[in-house]
């Protein structure tokens, strides 16, 4: 019986992980109206499974970037973070051709039986086409949704990229600690409403910085208590009176805060909408960097669509940096997850917010702006240069628009201006007077305004 037990084990291990090719199969016409989703043609080297989207429908189609020889999964298999509202299959083609390559209804696996899956390796370097529909080729529209998961098993292991988010309450933090445990970045309180500073804004963004972790301001937003649109501009000039000094390039864009069941109730999604704009506008005139905003399941649906082109930080409290929001409302994708509210990270006392970013080193460098060599070289319209970074004795700031005349302003990291010059073109600035460090240099000319970090090395 024991050798039988077995047997049965790994029967049903090679019908779930083998290349599951089966007869049979969908057109690849058999699309409902909304055709290709989501929108993206998806890419992976990792081994881990990842979210494809949580609001599949039977009927919608999805394109994939594939290498020749690669392992590649697909399924909505719960085992492996999918979820399964109706009976779904999959059949994959030839996103070229149009030619079958793969298909598959039930994975026959004990926690999801009847989940579609499918292992293909590829035969070719390109786009692939992956149909979902019901068992039978039907197609749905709308609620329930399902949940896609997918992987390249020949890649390696995707390694969350963590963060947390803080404000006075913690405490004194051991940052170096923190990075230690391999904490990336942080969001620290900066201000509420208006009138209100947090009390270790300015300790924890030089704590943080000096542990190497990439920190970030956030404001609490009070539109309670300054509901118009000119409340909104009033709360973001507060938060820029501020934090403006540490909003650069290659560090954690500004945050807006926006929580409070009564969002809802007391504002119109318009009225919220035009108060949230009022807030990201101020602050990315001043600063050139667009702000984040972080807000919950419930407001994400509530917004207007047009703020989805801010990066949305959402707290699905899953408990688990590796799942994906059920919920992101008007937005497609999201960019950062607060996936708990009571982790133990070394250096802190209390129950911490996590947060997890949604890719890897990479694209986290891209979404701050950063070069390979972790220091912004980004030009405003492709016009300010500020070389050499690492300084020594002096530094430059060449500008090759049409507009040359600028203002400079260099800020250590306390927030203190210690240098300021206007230049016409190009400037050549001592940086004999800096202590070594890290400075944050606003650059503003009639084009916008320009924010980058500076190192002093003697």
């Amino acid at each position: 019986m024991k050798k039988l037990t077995t047997l049965l084990v790994l029967i049903v291990t090679f019908n779930c992980f083998s290349q599951t090719c089966g007869t049979g199969g969908c057109p690849s016409t058999a699309t409902n109206s909304t055709g290709q989703y989501p929108a993206t043609t998806f890419s992976t080297t990792y081994s881990t499974w990842s979210t494809v989207s949580p609001y599949m429908n039977a009927g919608n189609y999805t394109l994939f970037k594939v290498t020749n020889g690669d392992v590649y999964e697909w399924t909505y298999c719960s085992d492996f973070g999918g979820s399964q509202s109706w009976d779904a299959e999959l059949t994959l083609f030839n996103n070229s051709s149009g030619v079958k390559l793969c298909y598959n209804d039930n994975c026959g696996r004990t926690g999801c039986s009847a989940a579609p899956y499918i292992q293909w390796k590829a035969t070719f370097t390109g786009v692939v086409k992956l149909l979902t529909t019901t068992s039978g080729c039907g197609i749905n529209t709308g609620s329930p949704f399902s949940t896609l998961v997918w992987r390249d098993t020949s890649g390696t292991p995707f390694v969350p990229l963590l963060g947390m988010d803080v404000y006075s309450g913690y405490g004194t933090i051991n940052w170096s600690q923190v990075a230690g445990a391999g904490y990336k970045f942080c969001w620290s309180k900066a201000t509420e409403g208006i009138g209100y500073t947090d009390s270790k804004y300015l300790n924890y963004q030089a704590g943080g910085t000096a542990a190497g972790l990439k920190m970030g301001a956030f404001h609490f937003a009070r539109p309670d208590l300054n509901p118009t649109n000119a409340g909104a501009i009033a709360e973001a000039n507060y938060f820029l009176s501020v934090a403006q000094p540490y909003i650069t390039s290659c560090q954690l864009p500004p945050s807006l805060d926006l929580e409070g069941s009564y969002l809802t109730t007391s504002f119109t999604s318009t009225q919220l909408t035009a108060w949230v704009q009022n807030w990201m506008n101020t602050v990315q005139t001043a600063t050139g960097i667009k702000p984040v905003l972080y807000i919950g399941a419930t407001t994400a649906g509530f917004l207007n669509s047009s703020l989805n082109t801010y990066t949305l930080w959402i707290d699905y409290l899953c408990g688990n940096p590796n799942c994906a929001p059920a919920n992101t409302g008007v937005w497609t994708t999201w960019g950062f997850n607060q996936y708990t509210w009571t982790a133990t990270v070394p250096g802190i006392s209390g129950g911490m917010d996590l947060d997890v970013f949604n890719g890897d080193m990479t694209a986290f460098n891209t979404f701050m702006g950063c070069s390979v060599t972790g220091i912004n070289q980004t030009l405003l319209n492709n016009s300010f240069r500020l070389y050499p970074n690492p300084a020594t004795d002096e530094f430059y700031i060449e500008y090759s628009g049409a507009n040359a005349a600028a203002i400079i302003n260099v800020y250590d990291i306390n927030g203190k201006l210690v240098l300021r010059e206007e230049m016409d073109g190009k400037a050549i600035l001592s940086a004999n007077s800096l202590s070594d460090g890290i400075y944050n240099v606003n650059i503003t000319n009639s084009e916008g305004v320009v924010n980058k970090k500076l190192v002093i090395t003697h």
